[in-house]
């Protein structure tokens, strides 16, 4: 089952250089399977419900190639400065 779409729902909002911007959260992913496409829902966050609804938002999965790489244990410094 292959991911087609990452779903993510705006949960709060705060500002950043004088301009109101909103934090989102991953709430779970579309897969494809034999019989059609499959939501899973990992997590409903009720606190950002509004009007009695939930809005998301259909991302699709980034290219591996595009996605920052994690650094690797063997580049971090054995003590760390604190």
């Amino acid at each position: 089952m292959a991911i087609k779409y990452f779903v993510k729902a705006a949960v709060s909002e705060y500002e950043s250089e004088g301009k109101m911007k909103k934090r989102y959260q991953s709430i779970g992913i579309v897969m494809e399977t034999k019989h059609g496409l499959m939501l899973k829902l990992e997590t409903l966050p009720i606190f950002a419900m509004k009007e009695g609804a939930i809005l998301a938002y259909l991302n699709e999965p980034e290219d591996k190639a595009e996605q920052p790489k994690a650094a690797n244990l063997a580049t971090l410094e054995d003590d760390p400065p604190f």
